[in-house]
């Protein structure tokens, strides 16, 4: 696999393509570990205890509507949703995704440079890796996306994002699923987004069998609809 450059990052907030007003992102998962060593051993030994993630943002203060984002988002639980695609959101590529709360937020401002920001927010339990199943691309009719197909089932649940950044047309709805199948040719709903009739982000947890076979799935209603979204999963 080919290395891939920092311009192909894209960054998602809540219903904000954020890519252009930003130029760092760093994710980090870590695990508290104690130290459960005895005298008769020979070296240290060590429980795994709870885990935590982080999603570090540096950008370009240049708009108001980033910061309005952080400041609607700051002291509200888990309303901070943000995920990262390192070569872009294409169809199987890989995502990082995090529903936290804003611990850090700064500005800066220096004479001789731009004024800048700095967001960090700390996740739930960590950050998940996962796999896009939806570009972000503007879709104006119901169908079926083209599936994903992972390496084997799991029974370890998964984690369901939805970015939806535009939502246009006449009393528009948007009915968004995440499917799975054993075989690729039968699929059934693994995850339900709430019905969505603005813009905004979603954030699903599923528990029991995902199947190897993943694809999304959407319904548009009302009048020449169009729905700009991403939907990821995480298993």
């Amino acid at each position: 696999m080919p290395f891939v450059h920092s311009m192909s990052t894209r960054v998602l907030i809540n219903d904000l393509a954020a890519s252009a007003k930003l130029n760092s992102v760093s994710s980090n998962n870590s695990r508290a570990m104690s130290e459960s060593t005895c005298f008769p051993d020979r070296g240290q030994r060590w429980r795994p205890g709870l885990r935590t993630g982080t999603l570090a943002l540096e950008g370009r203060f240049d708009d108001s509507e980033l910061l309005t984002a952080a400041v609607d988002a700051n002291g509200v639980d888990d309303a901070w949703m943000v995920t990262v695609g390192p070569s872009g959101f294409g169809l199987g590529e890989p995502v990082f995704t995090a529903a936290g709360d804003i611990s850090t937020h700064s500005i800066t401002a220096a004479v001789a440079d731009v004024v800048g920001f700095t967001v960090e927010s700390t996740s739930d339990e960590r950050t998940w890796i996962g796999t896009s199943l939806h570009d972000l691309t503007a879709e104006t009719a119901t169908a079926d996306g083209e599936m994903v197909t992972f390496e084997a089932a799991t029974t370890s649940g998964a984690v369901a994002v939805l970015h939806l950044t535009e939502l246009g047309g006449t009393t528009p709805t948007a009915d968004i699923v995440v499917q799975h199948s054993a075989d690729g040719v039968t699929f059934v709903d693994l995850v339900t987004f709430d019905q969505a009739t603005t813009a905004g982000a979603q954030r699903k947890v599923v528990s029991g069998t995902v199947e190897r076979y993943v694809r999304a799935s959407w319904a548009l209603g009302g009048t020449a609809p169009s729905a700009t979204f991403t939907v990821a999963l995480a298993r």
